[in-house]
């Protein structure tokens, strides 16, 4: 008897494709730190994730919304553990610092709820070149599930036309590391 086009190995060769696709398009360290988003309750464990909301992650920050300066400072003497945590958790040094805020819950929940901020709208209006096109669109052929390959397409285009409004915002190429930033210096903070 056949066994159908299942073959034994092949979800762990797919997952190998998608991770070297995005390592060549820089786009690694962008999945990971959207892991360490997601990841957020679990390593702080329920009661702590009871009273936060894991925000986002930019150049190693993550920014965490408290329901109150109690809980800032309360949060602020385990930050080392939880970083080391979060990066253990995704499998790589990708959040370097923690900064948490009193803010509470309601702008970073309305911010979930609307599908598109005022930037994102803006990026459907830079071009890529076809030629960039045409390759993600290779690469995302490659998942065999349609729906994962759409939005492989979608999130590499997005990052694309983000870097290219980076660059036309002014934001440099750090002589290091080779990513964008907007210091003041050659080198970005996550290097210098």
């Amino acid at each position: 008897m056949r066994r159908s086009g299942f073959r034994r190995g092949f979800p762990d060769r797919l997952g190998g494709l998608v991770k070297r696709s995005l390592a060549d398009l820089g786009l690694g360290h962008k999945v990971m730190e959207q892991q360490a988003l997601q990841k957020w309750a679990q390593v702080v464990g329920p009661q702590i994730a009871a009273a936060t909301v894991a925000d986002k992650v930019q150049d190693g920050v993550m920014f965490i919304c408290c329901k109150s300066s109690m809980w800032c400072n309360e949060l602020t003497f385990h930050k080392v553990d939880i970083i080391k945590k979060l990066n253990a958790a995704v499998g790589g040094k990708v959040i370097n610092d923690l900064r948490f805020s009193a803010r509470g819950f309601k702008k970073v929940e309305q911010a979930r709820r609307e599908p598109h901020t005022t930037r994102a709208k803006g990026l459907d209006a830079i071009s890529i070149e076809e030629s960039e096109v045409k390759a993600v669109e290779k690469i995302a052929e490659s998942a065999s599930n349609p729906e994962l390959a759409d939005k492989i397409k979608k999130a590499v285009l997005t990052s694309k036309r983000l870097q290219a409004l980076k660059r036309q915002e002014g934001w440099r190429e750090c002589s290091k590391c080779g990513r964008l930033h907007n210091d003041s210096g050659d080198i970005c903070n996550l290097c210098s």
